[in-house]
């Protein structure tokens, strides 16, 4: 197959024979359209290159294709539709690598209960501190540490980890669960950048306290159910400033990593706040902590709104609020937790709903998934997992929240 460059396609190129993301996705079936949101898909999804066996017949600048060629298959996530219906996949012929992400998510998922009781102790221990911060009391930094310590030996020792955090809640108070949920994936982000263990321990550190400053807000803007007014916003916008004071006179916590709660809402473009700093004058662990902040907090839910599916957030950051983050650390959040994030519900073509567990930075559409549903609706009696870069008769047709699939994560992951 000849490759082309992404940057060279045009919305209403046609080919004679289909063009491949790769050998496992279609991009567009022979004779039919690229169109200009398949190109911006794949540049969304950080695809240089597509491939095709076939010869240019419209150069872009020509109208619709023979009306009298065949209609194109339908097409979801790159795969085209089967005319038979697809046989059930053998789960059981994965390959040695996936065979122990497999392995993983048994442990973890076997683990799940004795996760949640250490993050609800560390938790608490976090909340404690804060209010110390907030009273002026001695704030524990030795306590706060060793939480950081036993996340990050967590987290080292089993990737999956981050799926039990959509099902978990740990703490009654939002912004506890929030710092911990994002430093969380900080921690997967740097791992990706080669940080060392104690790095890493500094890097969660200072992101589970990112927020100290959001506990100084009224609780009635904090909680508020409503729209926020301007002057509300602007007062939530002081909590960066607020949180960088709270732990360097009151925690005398190391301005390096203090300068996380001043930074984290920063942009790499300059259109951040508080102090309007652009690209390099961003530290590289606030441009990490800024990544991670804004994908789960869409992702979870607040007082004034419902929680976005973790495939939406996804999109949202690579679209709509792409020009906010470092692109290079962007990409390696992409190619770490993928267009269909670890965790979240997809229904398939074969109308089962499967729960992505792994997926390759290369072929970010055809995810392992552990099947949660079958074509029924009915839960399945045992672990049945589909690897679709094997399985390529199925695809993906769209995400699902749990309360649409009718999952209880929490119980069923």
């Amino acid at each position: 197959m000849k490759k082309i460059k992404v940057s060279d396609l045009k919305p209403g190129m046609v080919f004679d024979q289909p063009v491949y993301i790769d050998p496992n996705n279609v991009l567009v079936q022979a004779k039919q359209e690229i169109a200009g949101k398949d190109i911006e898909r794949l540049i969304k999804w950080g695809i240089l290159e597509v491939e095709t066996n076939g010869q240019l017949m419209q150069d872009g600048s020509a109208s619709e294709a023979s009306a009298a060629s065949p209609a194109p298959a339908a097409v979801s996530g790159g795969a085209a539709t089967a005319t038979a219906a697809p046989a059930r996949p053998a789960t059981g012929r994965l390959d040695p690598e996936l065979k122990a992400i497999v392995e993983e998510y048994e442990t973890v998922r076997k683990s799940k209960r004795s996760f949640r009781n250490m993050l609800t102790e560390c938790g608490e221990t976090l909340e404690a501190n804060i209010q110390a911060l907030l009273d002026n009391k001695p704030f524990d930094n030795q306590a706060v540490i060793r939480v950081a310590g036993r996340l990050v030996e967590e987290l080292s020792s089993k990737n999956l980890l981050l799926i039990l955090f959509h099902g978990v809640r740990l703490s009654a108070s939002w912004q506890t669960y929030h710092s911990m949920h994002a430093a969380a994936y900080g921690v997967a982000l740097a791992q990706l950048l080669k940080y060392s263990k104690p790095r890493l321990q500094e890097l969660m550190f200072a992101m589970i306290l990112m927020d100290a400053g959001m506990f100084r807000l009224p609780n009635h803007i904090r909680e508020k159910a409503g729209e926020l007014s301007e002057s509300e916003r602007a007062t939530v916008k002081t909590h960066p400033l607020l949180g960088y004071q709270l732990l360097l006179k009151n925690g005398k916590v190391k301005a390096s990593l203090a300068t996380v709660a001043l930074q984290h809402h920063e942009a790499f473009d300059g259109t951040g706040y508080p102090q309007g700093l652009r690209s390099g004058q961003i530290e590289e662990i606030s441009r990490i902590a800024s990544i991670c902040d804004c994908y789960c907090a869409m992702i979870e839910k607040r007082p004034w709104r419902r929680a976005m599916l973790p495939y939406d957030a996804m999109k949202t950051m690579l679209s709509v609020q792409m020009h906010r983050f470092d692109p290079r650390l962007l990409r390696l959040f992409l190619g770490r937790i993928s267009i269909y994030p670890l965790g979240s519900l997809v229904q398939l073509s074969d109308n089962r709903i499967g729960m992505v567990i792994s997926c390759k930075p290369d072929k970010p559409l055809r995810p392992l998934l552990r099947l949660m549903r079958d074509e029924h609706g009915l839960p399945f009696g045992g672990l049945e997992f589909v690897d679709l870069i094997r399985q390529t008769d199925i695809y993906i047709t769209r995400a699902l929240s749990p309360a649409t699939a009718g999952i209880d994560l929490e119980s069923e992951i």
